[in-house]
């Protein structure tokens, strides 16, 4: 069975209420910011309140779940 090679890294999730890294969602009390503590440098993803709710949803859906391969499994 083939396997995605083992990587190292490791997602974490702060909240800030310092919008000024993400100018186009200043207008945001707080932002939900992803980033891979592994390798900071390689950038970081910003969420509203609204986007994150829809993250967190899609994953308790399944939406982003992969197979052994690192395909994305198509659920019903």
């Amino acid at each position: 069975m083939n396997s995605l090679p083992e990587q190292e890294s490791r997602v974490e999730v702060y909240v800030t209420t310092d919008t000024s890294a993400a100018p186009h969602k200043t207008d945001e009390d707080k932002l939900y910011v992803m980033y891979d503590a592994a390798n900071p440098d390689a950038g970081k993803l910003y969420f509203t309140q609204a986007e994150w709710d829809a993250f967190v949803a899609g994953v308790k859906d399944g939406e982003f779940d992969i197979d052994d391969y690192g395909n994305f499994i198509q659920n019903p």
